[in-house]
Order: C-alpha cells, then structure tokens, then sequence
C-alpha cells in the first residue's frame, strides 16, 4: 500500500500537505470553540487521519475495485517487509495523538483498529487498492505502539497527567459496531481469499551470511553484494534469499541453502563480470573444450555432484553466441535424481551462470514401481489425451521424497504440461511444491 508513496506524484503530495493543514486548523478551532482541553492535540490528530486516508486511498494508480481482501497466512511477515514498517510508522503518531486526545488507551487502540479496517475494506469496495490482512494488523500493531509511548512517555513525565478515562463503554460500541460492519461486509461485497505473503521481506543477519558463503563458494571475492532480501516460498516450497549485484542476480533457497544459482552476465559479450578460472582458460572453440572448463571448475567447488553423474554439454544460443552449458545429472535404476549441477561457459572461457541443487540423503529406490506405460496410460484414463512422453524423478512431497513420473503432454511447441503420477501406486499428483514445471527427459551419455 505504501510502496509508492513517495514515488512522482508532487501535485498529490501538495495536495494531501494542504489537505493536512485546512484539518488541523478547523478541528484546531472547533476544538477551541468546545472549550476541550487539547485543542492542538485534536487537530494534530484530525491532519494525521486526513493523511492516512489520502496516502491509503487517494493516492493515484488505483485499478478497479474488485472486492478482495487477501488473508495471509503468513502474518510474521508484517516485520520483515519495508511495507509492514511504513504501515507501522504511519499508525503510531495516530495512537499516539488519539491517546493525548481521549485520555483513554482504550479508546485509542479500538479506533485505531476500526480506522485500519474501514480503510482495507475501502479499498476493496471503493477505491480500487489492496485489501490485506498484514496491512490491517501492522496498521493496528503502529497505533498500540502509538498508545504505549504515549502512556510511557506519560508515566515518565514530571507533571503530573490529568486523570485517564477508561473508555470501556465507547471502546465496546466501537468493537461491536466493527464487528457487524466486518459480518455485513464479508456477506456482501467483500470476497476474503486466504494466500501464503509473497511480499519481499527483509534478510535477517544469519540469511545475509549465508548468501555472503554460497557466493564466496561459487565465485571467491569476485563479486561484490549489494543486497539480499527474503522471497517467502508458495505452497510450501522452501523460501528464496534473493542476492543483488551489479548486473548479475542470485538465488538461495532458505533455510535449505542447498539451491543456489546465479547469473553473471546476461549479456552474449564476454565482459569482466563473468568468473575466470585460476589460471585464467583459454576461450573454448567447441563444446568439448566449454565442458573441460566447466568440469574443471565443478572439480574445484561442488565435486561431491560429479560423483555418478552424467554430463551432457549444449549450446546457448543459435551458435553458441552466449557460450555453452554442461549439465551433470545423476541416473539412480532409471530415476532422474534431485542433484543437479548446471555450469555455463562463455566465448571468453569464464563462468558466466551457475545452477545448483545438493542432495545428499541416502535414499533407497522402492523396487515395485510401475513403468513408464503405466503411467501414461493413468493419464491418458484421466486426461483423454494421450502422453507424448514421460520420465521418471524423485522429488519432495509433504516433507518425504518418493519416485514419481513426470508425464508430458504436448499442446503445442512452446505448451508442454507436465503431469505427476505416483510411481508406487499410479495416482495423478496435483502439485509438487518447487518443481519449476519443465519437462526434463533424462540424460544419456554425452555423444561429445
């Protein structure tokens, strides 16, 4: 909600500022007309609402609105993203001058939460913005912030503070009607869709550590980070630590951190941003020659993926203008198995990306799987369509690894769908958590 707040919107700003300003000396001078105690605590307030509903509801680039309000599953996440802090810092004056105002923390904690929920549900209904279940708890996290340093602020102050109210009975009216707008919203014109927060989250020192030791593995001091952040996973994969530096990005899932890739040079131009070996290799001609270079290098850092696996080298690009690929897999009684090892050499004979995935648990093959026609033909009951081809993998479901066939069927050249079946019982599988999609047929020796 706030990401673009101070994105180039001046006239905006400009705006909400005077919009801001008129609040606060209106409710400034009714306030005094009313003989209340505070009057400039009131219009301080009445401006940091009037900027709360413009940031939140006017501030253009709005789509149309359509309803949703999104239930993360995740609300630990609220911490953890720059969006969550800024909802934060946004709610905390508002409890704190609703406080100095009302004299009543209760009173100050419920309307800040009512405030938080009559804004997410205005977004849905109204104003074409995200309703989210993170915005409204970090929103009603920042005015209880609000609230608790106003009241230590309060107990450590030398003059004595006027007497505090307890605010019960507005604070229950203010429950109950929230409560009955919520109900009546949900029932009419709010859809509630519950999904896992895919917002980019702030590393934590212990993440950007281990991105600093899987580049340092993979590229020594060559490259030099500017930042890691944090990509929560979707349906139960492993998150992503996503590691920032100049022209190049990396990878590392988390808390695994036994998936890690990274990509150097997007460019087909050898440039100085691809890794060089030590002593530096001669620029390759062929294929035979990227593999030697790429063998070379694996040898050096991730020999255990060398152990038993099949090497196969290809082009990238129409004539290898980018360079070529040598990709170890390894072959357990005809199942493709999770290690893999992708090392990509350019023209120039240096590293230019790198893909990676260990795994080193000692997994024995059930002897009474079904074949691959087995397999086609239960998709081919289910689906109607008969396969055009399948393979046959070990990959993670609900925590345990088991063989299952990938089954493809081809729609198109460029629309391939992959489907799983159980290989021990011949059951279609709906999702595997992490599996990129990709047919992958296993690999035969490299005909060189």
């Amino acid at each position: 909600m706030l990401i673009t707040i101070f994105g180039d919107t001046p006239g905006f700003i400009l705006a909400s500022c005077l919009s801001a300003l008129v609040a606060l000396l209106v409710a400034t001078k009714v306030a005094k007309h009313k003989e209340a105690k505070a009057p400039w605590v009131i219009g301080i307030l009445c401006a940091l609402v009037v900027i709360e509903l413009s940031v939140t509801l006017l501030l253009p680039g709005a789509g149309a609105a359509d309803g949703i309000c999104y239930l993360n599953r995740r609300s630990a996440g609220i911490f953890m993203t720059s969006q969550g802090l800024m909802n934060i810092a946004m709610f905390a004056p508002i409890g704190f001058f609703a406080t100095a105002a009302t004299r009543s923390p209760l009173i100050s904690l419920t309307g800040g939460a009512a405030l938080s929920m009559a804004t997410e549900f205005a977004q849905a209904t109204i104003f074409g913005r995200n309703c989210d279940s993170n915005d409204f708890a970090a929103n009603s996290i920042g005015a209880l912030v609000g609230v608790g340093l106003f009241c230590a602020v309060s107990a450590l102050s030398r003059r004595r503070s006027p007497l505090w109210k307890s605010g019960m009975k507005p604070a229950a009216v203010l429950v109950v009607a929230a409560a009955v707008t919520a109900g009546v919203a949900i029932n009419t014109v709010i859809t509630p869709v519950a999904l896992d927060d895919s917002s980019m989250q702030i590393s934590s020192p212990a993440q950007e550590q281990a991105a600093r030791d899987a580049m340092r593995r993979a590229f020594d001091e060559h490259v030099d980070i500017d930042k890691v952040a944090l990509s929560p996973g979707m349906d139960g994969a492993q998150d992503q630590l996503i590691i920032s530096f100049p022209n190049g990005l990396a990878q590392l899932s988390w808390p695994g951190r036994n998936e890690f890739s990274a990509l150097l040079e997007p460019e087909s131009d050898p440039g100085e941003n691809s890794f060089a070996l030590d002593p530096p290799a001669s620029p390759p001609k062929r294929d035979r020659g990227a593999q030697e270079i790429a063998t070379k290098y694996a040898e050096d850092r991730y020999p255990r993926q060398l152990k038993g696996a099949t090497a196969k080298t290809f082009p990238v690009g129409k004539e290898a203008e980018f360079g070529w690929i040598t990709s170890w897999r390894t072959i357990q009684d005809g199942v493709l198995m999770p290690s893999r090892l992708d090392v990509q050499v350019n023209r120039a004979g240096r590293i230019s990306q790198l893909i990676l995935r260990e795994f080193s648990e000692d997994y024995e093959m059930p002897g009474d799987r079904i074949a691959k026609e087995a397999a086609m033909d239960a998709v081919e009951e289910e689906l109607g369509i008969r396969p055009d081809a399948a393979s046959e993998h070990l990959l993670k479901k609900d925590g345990q690894y088991q063989p299952v066939w990938v089954v493809a069927i081809e729609h198109s050249a460029d629309d391939i769908e992959s489907v799983f079946v159980d290989s021990l019982d011949r059951r279609i599988i709906d999702n595997i958590p992490g599996f990129s999609g990709e047919f992958e047929r296993v690999p035969g020796p490299d005909a060189g």
